[in-house]
């Protein structure tokens, strides 16, 4: 494996540490209002982490055509999941 796809690929672990930790403490108990809005921002958060592994396993599937574009992808949706989580590794 490439350097580039070994390094996204400790990102995208590190992410998903991330995320399950805000999983956790967002299913911590609460106000039902409080849990309903915190359960909706974990579902985007999943949404959009799901995003950016669908991405990686597309360029890890690709061949040498049209890689530029699905890294350029990846990037804008590991970009969107780091600020919407409000994490920078």
């Amino acid at each position: 494996m490439d350097p580039y796809m070994t390094k996204t690929e400790g990102v995208l672990r590190q992410g998903r540490a991330k995320l399950d930790g805000l999983s956790v403490r967002m299913r911590a108990a609460a106000p039902a209002f409080s849990a309903l809005v915190r359960r909706r921002k974990l579902m985007s958060f999943e949404a959009r982490f799901a995003e950016v592994s669908r991405r990686f396993e597309l360029l890890r599937a690709a061949g040498t055509e049209g890689v530029a574009d699905l890294k350029v992808g990846l990037e804008k949706a590991l970009d969107a999941f780091q600020s919407e989580i409000g994490w920078k590794p």
